[in-house]
This record gives C-alpha cells, structure tokens and sequence, in this order.
C-alpha cells in the first residue's frame, strides 16, 4: 500500500474503488484482512477454508465496488459477507455429512436471496450500531470490524484499556439489546450474526 493510499479516509478509498481503482482495494484489503479473517476462521474452525473465503469475500467486494455507497463502512459490509459465505460453507458440510441434497432456509452463495439477505443484516447492523454513543461507536468498530486489540484501541483513541473494554462491553449489551427491541428492523441480521459479532 502506497504511503498516499494510507493517508486517504475510508470515504475516499471507497470512491477510489467505485472508479475501479486497485491501489484503493489494495488499501482497504490490508486495513480489513486480518480482522474478516479472523471472523471467518471462528466460524468455520477450519485455517484451508477460512483462506478460501476470506478470499471470496474480497473478490466479492471488488464485484460490486460499484454498489458500495461512500458513506457506508466497508468493514460492516465485509463482515455481513464473511459471515453469510461462512455460513453457506458450513451448510454444504452438513449436507455432506447428512448426505442430504438440501437444507430448508439455505441462502444460496450466489443467488438474488443472498444479496437481498446481505443489505438486510447490512442495514440493521448499521442502524444499530450508529445508535451508539459517538465514543462508543468508535471504540466498537476499531476493535470488532477492524480487529485492533484493546490495547491498539486505546492508543489510538488516547484512553485507558479498561475504558475500551468498559465500551466495548456496553456496546455489546446496548446491540443485543436493540434486536430485542426492533425485532422487524433486525429481522435480517439475527442471533447466530449478532452471536458471532459479540462474540
């Protein structure tokens, strides 16, 4: 990543990438890898599978930089799809295992469900997250859609590692908190992304 690349804001790498710029994927590919990786690998438990996807997930960004809106976090999008790949992926092996053709309610990977599944959790997640306090918010995006440490937080944001962990922990309860109260504005996100999110 060019030492320019790594001086432009978010907002600006995503309307670099709409003008299907590589040095702007280049950039936001390094700031999220570690964390959509990390996200994948505590789904699925499996190191081959988690490479696979992660790489999918990133490919599919690429696909539809296009559609990705300036204002929106990359790292909300790229969560949603890892979880939704690594999911599907988890499927597939039951089906081996049960030697069944189908399982009800799949989202298939490639479908219009899938996509329209993925703006719903996408949006949900959002409102709920930017319903967190300004601080908050911040502190919970840097450590769970950008996989900083606590300590890596609280450097970044000059306060303690036990207030990080105090935010983090409140942003976890006000989330879980928020789909019990907006039951048909979570209706796409659901406990097992919410589980995994807070996890």
């Amino acid at each position: 990543m060019s030492s320019t690349n790594s001086r432009l804001t978010e907002t600006e790498l995503i309307e670099q990438l709409q003008r299907d710029s590589v040095p702007a994927f280049d950039a936001l590919y390094n700031m999220y890898f570690q964390a959509v990786y990390a996200n994948i690998l505590r789904i699925t438990r499996e190191t081959a599978a988690s490479e696979d996807i992660v790489q999918e997930v990133f490919i599919r960004l690429w696909e539809k930089r296009s559609t990705v809106k300036s204002g929106q976090s990359v790292g909300n999008w790229l969560f949603v799809v890892s979880y939704n790949r690594s999911m599907n992926y988890l499927r597939a092996r039951l089906r081996e295992k049960l030697g069944i053709q189908e399982l009800t309610a799949v989202v298939t990977a490639e479908g219009t469900d899938d996509w329209l599944m993925t703006e719903m959790q996408l949006h949900a997640l959002e409102e709920a997250i930017d319903s967190l306090p300004p601080q908050r918010k911040k502190v919970f995006l840097l450590c769970k859609m950008q996989g900083k440490s606590y300590a890596e937080a609280a450097e970044d944001l000059q306060i303690s590692k036990y207030t990080v962990k105090e935010h983090i922990v409140k942003a976890n309860d006000f989330i879980r908190e928020y789909v019990r109260l907006h039951p048909k504005e979570a209706l796409g996100l659901g406990m097992p992304l919410i589980a995994c999110l807070l996890y």
